[in-house]
């Protein structure tokens, strides 16, 4: 029996529609199961199922460890960036050796263990960080040559382009003395020029999940912060935002912002059966190809 690839949704960029048609194509040629909606989504008992995580090196574990429940929105729906950390990072945990080889060959920092990973986490308690619900979609931690304690903030993104302000977000951007603008001010690593940009639409969550590591760092709970977003090549959304926002940055700072695209991401990635397995799993998912 052969799946249907499902409807598809008219309003999608190009790029986005690329990535709709490939994901409706996996789950009908490759997952071979039925669609909900429209074709990238499953039905509520494969995404129960886990279908949407990897089946194997602890992925889904660590997606049930961090989430007990089931959610239509992050389970079901293949497109939606909310399930790829725990794809693409979660085999990461306890594996120091991939650990380092990712850190230095995809993300381009020289790191050592002892390691930490957490996904889909923010420092506790809110109040003494950016008292909002900013979190990262995962987190690594390790220390740099001179024993520094490092953190790198991952932000995985799909098919996103920026997002419109809400209220109780709008409030600490206008407002000079919110935390938002102290510690920018504070962390003493932005450019002098006008800085209110930041809050432009495409900026404020690069800017957010920026402030959020360098709170960290102002709190001393590490010494240095690096701010990563993790996305496909065809978002070119993204590869413009990051160099927008380094232009914020001194110079002796930009390198603490940038990105890593899935196709770098996946191509650093070298191991025994069980890691090719996981590799030739996430190059089958998540790449393809698309009109630019």
């Amino acid at each position: 029996m052969t799946r249907e690839i499902g409807p598809q949704y008219d309003p999608d960029d190009p790029f986005k529609a690329a990535a709709r048609l490939h994901q409706s194509s996996y789950r009908a040629k490759v997952l071979d199961v039925e669609y909900s909606d429209y074709g990238n989504r499953l039905t509520d008992a494969d995404g129960r199922a886990l279908l949407n995580y990897y089946d194997g090196l602890s992925v889904r574990e660590a997606l049930r460890r961090r989430y007990p429940q089931y959610s239509k929105r992050r389970d079901a729906d293949l497109l939606r960036s909310e399930h790829i950390p725990f794809n693409m990072l979660a085999p990461l945990a306890g594996r120091p050796a991939l650990t380092r080889m990712i850190i230095k060959d995809a993300f381009e920092e020289k790191l050592e263990g002892p390691f930490e990973l957490k996904l889909e986490w923010a420092p506790e308690p809110k109040r003494n960080y950016l008292d909002d619900m900013t979190s990262f979609d995962a987190y690594l931690q390790g220390f740099g040559d001179d024993g520094e304690l490092v953190g790198i903030g991952v932000e995985v993104k799909c098919t996103e382009r920026g997002y419109g302000i809400k209220e109780s977000e709008a409030e600490r951007v206008r407002d000079p003395g919110s935390i938002y603008w102290t510690i920018t001010h504070k962390a003493g690593i932005f450019a002098d020029r006008e800085l209110r940009d930041l809050a432009e639409d495409d900026l404020r969550q690069v800017w957010r999940n920026h402030l959020l590591g360098l709170a960290m760092v102002c709190r001393g709970d590490i010494a240095r912060f690096v701010s990563l977003t993790l996305y496909p090549s065809g978002n070119i959304h993204f590869t413009r935002v990051l160099e927008k926002y380094q232009g914020y940055l001194k110079d002796s700072s930009r390198n603490s912002v940038y990105g890593c695209t899935f196709e770098r991401f996946i191509e650093c990635i070298h191991g025994d059966d069980e890691i090719e397995r996981w590799k030739r799993f996430l190059k089958e998912r998540y790449l393809f190809e698309h009109i630019a």
